[in-house]
């Protein structure tokens, strides 16, 4: 039995040793959990690396670090553990943030642009699947959003308008799925502002979406010609180059971090 103890606490100390060597080094030379490069006029171009909280350079010497720029360009991160590349753009009030999740079945990338004048749109889509949202301000009517969001009993992304008011967003064309106290699902069409259909489902209703296959992909089409001209104009406006082919498959937006890093 006290031998028993003996090999237990040997064991025990092993670990706190290897553990405390294991905490010593990653002090000392530090991982870095993602790396950039930003594009702008001072300075043209600027690669660094974004480490966790108190951590320093890659050798672990206190030696200054790029700091990335405040002011306009293109700001491109790469996450490789989460398999997440993001892509920011500043020119004046006009901003985009680009986010691509690699790792997420089918991949998704989410879109949120705001104009100079400070009206947003948000874009979500599964790449090779669907459109989830696509809204943006109705250039025809102050507050009103249109645009398109997938509807579960549709199986696919159908026209939607809704209103922004005072603390509340009004649904004025399409659906919603309302979750009861009872933990069934309240469904809703919308037309015109009014309720013209409301069913009650035990749990949230899914259809198959394959048969609208090619209309989703024609969506995905024009969302991808729509982020492809925005983020052109904000290339040309600023003169910095700006990864296209976001809702793309067969691209890599994020190739060019990894260059001469």
């Amino acid at each position: 039995m006290k031998r028993n103890t003996l090999v237990g606490i040997s064991l025990s100390v092993i670990a706190i040793v290897i553990l405390a060597g294991w905490l010593i080094w990653q002090f000392l030379f530090p991982v870095p959990v993602a790396k950039w490069v930003f594009y702008g006029e001072k300075p043209s171009e600027l690669r660094g690396y974004i480490y966790p909280p108190a951590k320093n350079s890659i050798d672990g010497k206190l030696e200054p670090k790029p700091d990335i720029p405040d002011g306009d360009g293109a700001l491109l991160t790469l996450w490789p553990d989460t398999k997440r590349c993001t892509l920011t753009v500043k020119s004046g009030r006009e901003n985009i943030s680009v986010t691509r999740f690699r790792e997420s079945t089918p991949e998704t990338v989410q879109v949120e642009y705001v104009n100079e004048d400070g009206a947003p749109t948000a874009l979500h889509v599964q790449l090779d699947s669907g459109v989830s949202f696509w809204t943006y301000p109705d250039p025809n009517r102050v507050n009103d959003f249109i645009g398109w969001k997938f509807d579960n009993l549709a199986g696919q992304a159908i026209p939607v308008r809704f209103r922004t008011g005072a603390l509340i967003i009004k649904i004025i064309d399409g659906t919603q799925y309302k979750r009861q106290t009872n933990g069934h699902w309240l469904y809703e069409k919308h037309q015109n502002g009014i309720v013209l259909e409301s069913k009650e489902f035990s749990t949230l209703p899914v259809t198959n979406s394959e048969q609208n296959r090619q209309a989703e992909l024609k969506l995905i089409g024009k969302a991808d010609q729509w982020l492809s001209e925005t983020l052109q104009d904000l290339s040309d406006t600023l003169s910095v180059p700006i990864p296209d082919q976001w809702l793309s498959t067969n691209s890599d937006p994020c190739q060019s971090v990894n260059t001469d890093m």
